[in-house]
């Protein structure tokens, strides 16, 4: 063999050897990029906090780096957590959680943050991260007032008044309170088979909100509100008395009742009353409903009564079992309430990250480019499902969970349904 041909055929060697180092190699970080937590770790809230804080921890080690996932696969930057903890003297704290985020919004490399998990606490951290442009995602806030100004003014404006006129920086994973309305609704009309509802309404901003939905959907679902009048005004801060609403309900043939009120007593009064002249008419209410206090209270009656909250039941989500699995091997427990969606909004986090760093050419991206990226994600396939933001920072898929009591001594309710809420 002569020595150029030789030669030749070592340097296509070397060249082949070169390619396929460099095809392998792993891409190199050129910086670092932080997520802020804002959760409540320790005292009566760390049920919730803590298992929340091991799925965003979970997320953060399946991702490992976020990089520019088009123009800049080779842009890479490490993730690390900035955690707080909001709980002040074993609750959750909004002055402890407006102190967490000030922290954050003063650290640049903070280009987002994942909390919190309570609404007051969102009220005192939300115009703190707004003026900083800091985005937030919450994998537990329900008040629609943080988001939203209904017709009926009960928000006085607040959702304006915490962004002082600034564009939109909080996002959250689960749905609004008054979704739990339709909900009921549709528990009652197509989960239980009910046609004739008599609702029964405190008039706080509360009650009359999901009571309003409730009707609403009821009826379009294909249902008739027996006695729409008043929607079984009731004054809540009088003594309960049921008895002539009842026997009401009973003569116009209603064959199921809506709760719509914040009482546990008065609601368990009313299933008294219930199993007392309508035994087997079911009564359905929102979360306020959840507590084994209700249970014990109701006594015997309790069994019947069925009652919404706003979350997602990860045990009938397919897309939600491999998560599931993960959790379990890495913490040795299952997942807790905000589990779910905590991950989800790492995850879709994350992945907005990684487009506004194309959009920064490769480089660290700022906070209002991750901003831009958080609101523009749309179907966005978590394990929860599909979601897009809407202009409010809302989420499109509307996840309710739907228990019924089987007996006064039950510590909790036994799943029934997953309604997902359309419109």
């Amino acid at each position: 063999m002569s020595r150029g041909r030789l030669a030749f055929l070592i340097l296509a060697a070397l060249i082949v050897a070169g390619c396929e180092v460099g095809a392998s190699a792993p891409t190199h970080s050129i910086g670092v990029i932080k997520l802020g937590v804002d959760l409540p770790l320790t005292g009566d809230d760390a049920p919730d906090g803590l298992p929340a804080k091991n799925a965003i921890d979970l997320a953060f080690k399946q991702a490992g780096r976020v990089c520019g996932p088009s123009r800049h696969p080779d842009a890479c930057f490490d993730l690390q957590a900035a955690t707080y903890d909001d709980v002040s003297q074993g609750i959750h704290d909004p002055a402890k959680g407006a102190k967490n985020v000030q922290l954050l919004a003063a650290d640049a490399r903070v280009l987002a943050m994942i909390g919190p998990l309570h609404d007051s606490v969102a009220k005192s951290e939300l115009p703190v991260t707004n003026a900083a442009r800091l985005t937030m995602i919450s994998p537990g806030t329900t008040n629609e007032c943080l988001t939203q100004e209904p017709a009926d003014g009960h928000c006085q404006g607040l959702s304006a008044r915490l962004r002082s006129g600034n564009p939109n920086n909080f996002f959250r994973m689960l749905t609004t309170q008054p979704v739990e309305g339709a909900a009921g609704a549709d528990l009652a009309f197509r989960a239980l088979g009910k046609k004739r509802a008599f609702v029964i309404s405190d008039q706080t901003s509360f009650g009359l909100g999901i009571a309003t939905t409730f009707v609403a959907r009821f009826v379009r679902d294909g249902g008739t509100i027996v006695d729409p009048s008043d929607l079984g005004a009731f004054d809540p801060n009088q003594p309960p008395a049921f008895g002539s609403r009842v026997q009401r309900a009973l003569e116009l043939g209603a064959d199921v009742i809506y709760f719509a009120g914040t009482g546990i007593g008065a609601a368990a009064s009313l299933r008294r009353e219930m199993a007392a002249r309508m035994p087997q008419v079911p009564l359905i209410g929102s979360d306020r409903l959840a507590s084994s206090q209700f249970a014990k209270a109701a006594g015997a009656a309790a069994r019947g009564s069925y009652y919404t909250v706003v979350g997602p039941y990860p045990a009938v989500l397919r897309g939600a079992q491999g998560f599931m699995r993960d959790y379990k091997t890495a913490y040795g427990h299952e997942v807790g309430t905000f589990s779910l969606p905590a991950y989800d909004a790492t995850r879709l986090v994350i992945a907005a990250i990684g487009r506004a760093i194309d959009d920064a050419g490769g480089a660290l991206p700022t906070r209002d480019q991750v901003l831009k990226q958080v609101a523009a994600s749309q179907d966005y396939r978590g394990a929860m499902g599909t979601m897009s933001f809407d202009a409010r920072g809302d989420t499109t898929l509307k996840l309710i969970t739907a228990y019924q009591w089987l007996g006064a001594n039950d510590a909790a309710g036994q799943f029934v349904a997953q309604p997902l809420i359309d419109g």
